[in-house]
């Protein structure tokens, strides 16, 4: 019995001990893993050719100092790009592993497209143990004129850190500084070109903060209107040359940065090919089509988020979406932007009904009918008037036939005086 006891109690401290430090053990990493809050991308967005793969691309996890802190759990992570075609690989080419090690703070995957466009790439984490979930997104290029796999931005404008001093000039110039001497530094990304009425995205992307704040991110698009966050989106409603500013403040740090926006007019046609409508871009800007309006023969569709037409060409709209009903051009067919502005248009051709020309011409034959029967009429009452013997009348001679066919001879009547027309005024008016 004793033996038993004392085995049994050995047991059981065995037991709470090894309870006890595994809850020290959940604990510790439970509070690391609180330091996790946020995940962001450690290099630059890039622009790469179709179907070569990019330079290296980094996530890190950070605290919410922006410093980079190592998961205490292994990280499940989803790759999303808002490109159908988009591949997340790794070095080799293989597919991306979707996960981040335990004890790690960085993890790195290429990507590859085969199809040209601005396009923005996500990355969203789970922790395994803790459940806590965090996301980032940047913005990649894909295009054939692209020189390589390079940084698609320049170096952020910093304001109150480094100006031009040159004499004469009249204006402190802010100068474009590194991230080695201000302690916060943005960038709101390449020169971007679109079209009215064709939602255009940009992201912001942190190079710098030791301000220890999470930045308040506004942005200026140039037209009047303005928004808040590192990733918005705008739709330009007319052609020109705009600047974007995209302005940071950490405390009392600002910075700024900006870019150039060409919004160029759309030139965009829509044909009915029978079963389907066939829209062609002849401009030298890809479109977004996000919330236009097609609409054809009574029919409408709004396109859904992401509904790219390259520059120089076309798809196919299959008439089996067209379910919504017609806005404006109900019998025609017509493309109205994301602002309301009608692009395209096919005036409605009226359908033509046999039986209706039918009814028409024979009410033009019975008319006829009626009008011959009407000149008929006329044309013989004339003849019986003309056969119709005529009454005797008393035959009146005419002067000239009695004269003798020479000269005549006449005389000019003689001039009266003027008391003499006087008289016969008189006598004329009193007859």
């Amino acid at each position: 019995m004793r033996y038993f006891d004392k085995t049994f109690f050995r047991f059981t401290l065995g037991f709470l001990v090894i309870v006890a430090i595994s809850l020290m053990i959940m604990y510790a990493a439970s509070a690391y893993a609180s330091g996790v809050e946020k995940i962001i991308f450690t290099t630059d967005p890039q622009s790469i050719k179709p179907d070569t793969l990019s330079g290296p691309i980094t996530v890190q996890s950070q605290d919410a100092g922006g410093n980079p802190i190592q998961t205490p759990e292994t990280l499940d992570i989803q790759f999303i790009s808002t490109s159908p075609t988009g591949e997340f690989l790794g070095s080799t080419g293989n597919p991306a592993t979707t996960y981040m090690s335990k004890n790690t703070a960085n993890k790195t995957f290429y990507y590859k497209d085969s199809k040209e466009g601005t396009f923005i790439i996500t990355v969203n984490i789970r922790g395994r143990d803790t459940g806590i979930e965090l996301d980032t997104s940047q913005q990649i290029i894909v295009s054939s004129e692209a020189s390589g796999n390079t940084d698609i931005n320049n170096t952020g404008e910093v304001l109150g850190v480094s100006t031009n001093s040159s004499s004469g000039s009249g204006s402190g110039t802010t100068e474009k500084v590194s991230s080695l001497s201000a302690q916060l530094e943005i960038l709101a990304g390449v020169d971007r070109t679109t079209s009215p009425g064709s939602p255009i995205w940009f992201q912001a992307t942190i190079k710098k903060n030791t301000t220890g704040v999470s930045p308040e991110l506004n942005w200026s698009f140039g037209d009047g209107n303005v928004g808040v966050g590192s990733l918005v989106s705008h739709t330009y409603k007319y052609a020109g040359d705009l600047v974007v500013v995209l302005s940071a403040r950490a405390g009392d740090i600002f910075s700024v940065s900006r870019l150039k926006v060409k919004v160029s007019s759309s030139d965009i046609t829509v044909s009915d090919m029978g079963e389907y409508l066939e829209i062609l871009n002849k401009g030298n800007t890809e479109i977004n089509l996000f919330n236009w309006k097609i609409e054809n023969q009574g029919k409408g569709f709004v396109f859904q988020p992401n509904t790219i037409v390259l520059a120089k060409s076309s798809f196919k709209l299959d008439k089996s979406l067209l379910k919504m009903k017609g806005f404006d051009n109900s019998l025609g067919t017509c493309l109205k932007n994301a602002t309301g502005e009608m692009v395209f248009a096919v005036a409605p051709v009226e359908t033509i009904n046999p039986t209706e020309i039918s009814k028409n011409i024979q009410n033009i034959k019975n008319e006829a009918l009626i009008i011959q029967s009407k000149i008929e009429n006329k044309v013989v009452a004339s003849v019986a008037s003309f056969d119709k013997p005529q009454k005797e009348t008393t035959a009146v001679s005419d002067p000239s036939s009695d004269m003798p066919q020479e000269n005549v001879i006449y005389e000019v009547p003689k001039k009266t005086g003027v008391a003499s027309r006087f008289f016969n005024f008189f006598v004329d008016l009193f007859r």
